[in-house]
């Protein structure tokens, strides 16, 4: 109820619940019945069915529902992994328009990658799904978050985690928590480096790297690369450089095993009391790849480059846009030529060669105000022999 007073009750399906209503109707009352019910598949693969179901004024007094496909979304869920034994916990929780809800866990953590087809209840429920990649000890490791979205009933989508090119992304998730930000004299920054292909806000471990705020040549502040930078500045306008770089352990993956990224933007005291974002752009690169981070060796491979941050914002803000590929680890770079359908949409090809193993990348980008960034990804994805 309003008062913030609640109770959640888990079942594992072995036991039979009984529930009943007691005493008056509350207007300001809702609950929930929700669940996961799964039907074990061929090769790993399964089918799962989330069904939610909500209520206001009192509580269940007894629950039966006919569910068709006509009351469900299909949710194709595909969850990646470059190392061998790694497992996946999954948390997913269904919520009313107006945000009631809980979450429910898999009953059991999965192998890795992972490919599902989930029904999910579709009418007046919004989903928020939570994919942790965790080692054998159960210990997390990479996650991701998607959501809170509504799905139309009878409708068919595809939900990709963990799947590169993994990178900086100013775009994904709230947006709003990451980026670069002045209030008064105090700048504050923080990029997560490692969103996935698809966009889905992300986190990882990690074993090395750093944030480091400069101007004029000076350091000003320095950090981890998974926190908030936060330095006091002069007021007048000056240059800054913003340069963050992390690596990760070949035992989580063997993709985007370093990410690193510089920018260069100017501010100045704001004229206001109020939080100003600062001119930060990023570029998504999201091809399409197997679940195991790889494409064919010898093939030819198309890239989308999505814009995010202050250049994405809209059309015409991009001055300069460059990217290279490596296939030695980034010790030689060769120039791709980015492309513009009719559209606007921006992309490269790749063509593997037949003895490569991984494939790296180097972007550079130019706003039109002069902000630049440079984003390099080694090993954003692996070469399979055909």
């Amino acid at each position: 109820m309003t008062a913030g007073v609640g109770n959640t009750w888990y079942t594992d399906g072995s036991t039979q619940v009984l529930t009943a209503a007691l005493g008056p109707a509350g207007a300001d009352l809702r609950a929930q019945y929700n669940g996961v019910w799964k039907r074990p598949g061929a090769a790993g693969a399964h089918t799962d069915y989330r069904l939610a179901f909500h209520r206001t004024g009192s509580w269940f007094t007894g629950l039966r529902r006919s569910v068709t496909k006509a009351d469900v979304a299909e949710v194709k869920l595909g969850f990646g992994a470059s190392v061998t034994g790694a497992k996946a916990r999954i948390w997913v929780t269904p919520t009313d328009p107006g945000g009631f809800g809980t979450g429910v866990w898999e009953p059991a953590d999965q192998s890795l990658p992972l490919a599902a087809t989930t029904y999910v209840s579709a009418a007046g429920v919004r989903w928020t799904w939570y994919a942790a990649q965790v080692d054998a000890e159960g210990e997390g490791r990479i996650a991701y978050t998607e959501g809170p979205v509504a799905y139309r009933p009878g409708s068919r989508h595809t939900l990709k985690f963990n799947t590169g090119v993994v990178g900086p992304d100013l775009d994904a998730g709230a947006g709003a928590d990451q980026g670069a930000h002045r209030t008064g004299d105090y700048l504050d920054t923080r990029v997560q480096l490692f969103n996935d292909g698809a966009g889905h806000s992300g986190s990882s471990v990690v074993t090395d790297g750093f944030a480091r705020l400069e101007s004029g040549g000076r350091v000003i502040a320095e950090g981890s690369a998974t926190d908030w930078l936060s330095a006091e500045v002069p007021a007048g306008s000056a240059a800054y450089r913003l340069s963050m770089e992390a690596s990760r352990a070949p035992e989580d993956t063997a993709t985007s095993t370093k990410v690193a990224a510089v920018w260069t933007f100017t501010s100045a005291r704001p004229s206001g009391e109020e939080s100003v974002r600062l001119p930060l752009s990023t570029v998504r690169l999201a091809p399409d790849l197997a679940l195991d981070g790889t494409a064919p060796a010898g093939s030819t491979l198309k890239v989308p480059l999505l814009l995010g941050g202050a250049a994405g914002a809209a059309v015409g803000q991009v001055a300069e846009l460059a990217v290279r590929v490596s296939f030695d680890g980034g010790a030689t770079w060769k120039p791709l030529a980015v492309r513009t359908d009719a559209k606007g949409a921006r992309s490269v090809s790749v063509k593997h060669p037949a003895t490569a193993g991984a494939v790296s990348f180097q972007v550079d980008l130019k706003d039109k105000g002069g902000n630049t960034v440079r984003e390099t990804i080694t090993n954003a994805y692996l070469l399979a022999a055909r």
